[in-house]
C-alpha cells in the first residue's frame, strides 16, 4: 500500500508544473544539505528509523515548499500546495489528521516533526488525485 501512496505523492510533487516548478532543485538542494542520496530517500521505509539525515531532508524540503515553518505546519499549506491537484475531501482529511502533529523547538525535534508530517502526508491516495490530473498509466 505504501508503494502506491508514495507513487501518488511523487506524481504530485514531481510532474506538475504549477506549485512545484522548484521541487526538483529544492529536493536536490535538501539532499545535498542533509548529505543523503535519492536512494536514501527511496529506502526510508525499509527500517523503523530512516536516520537523522533523512528526517532532516524532509524538514528542509517541507520548509522550502512552504508546508512548515518554525516547527509548525503553516495553516492552509496543504490546500495551497496540493489543493489544485487533490480533492477537497483529501485536503480536509490531511489537514484534520496531520495538523495535530506538534514539535518542540530544537533542531533535532524539527527533523523528527518533519518526518512525522511526511509520513502523515503519505496518506494521500491515488484516488485523491482530481480527475484529469492522473497520468494515463494511473487510471482507476
Amino acid at each position: 500500500m505504501h508503494f502506491f501512496t508514495c507513487c501518488a505523492l511523487l506524481l504530485v510533487v514531481v510532474t506538475l508544473p504549477t506549485c512545484f516548478v522548484q521541487a526538483g532543485p529544492i529536493k536536490d538542494q535538501c539532499m545535498a544539505a542533509a548529505g543523503i542520496t535519492a536512494q536514501d530517500v527511496a529506502n526510508r521505509h525499509e527500517t523503523d528509523d530512516p536516520g537523522h539525515s533523512v528526517k532532516c531532508f524532509f524538514r528542509c524540503f517541507l520548509e522550502n515548499i512552504g508546508i512548515i515553518a518554525d516547527n509548525q505546519i503553516i495553516p492552509g499549506a496543504f490546500d495551497r500546495v496540493l489543493g489544485h491537484i487533490v480533492t477537497a475531501e483529501a485536503v480536509e482529511r490531511m489537514e484534520a489528521t496531520c495538523n495535530i502533529i506538534k514539535s518542540e523547538t530544537t533542531y533535532d525535534e524539527s527533523c523528527e516533526f518533519a518526518w512525522q508530517i511526511s509520513e502523515c502526508y503519505e496518506g494521500v491516495r491515488l484516488s485523491d488525485v482530481k480527475k484529469g490530473r492522473r497520468t494515463r498509466n494511473h487510471r482507476e
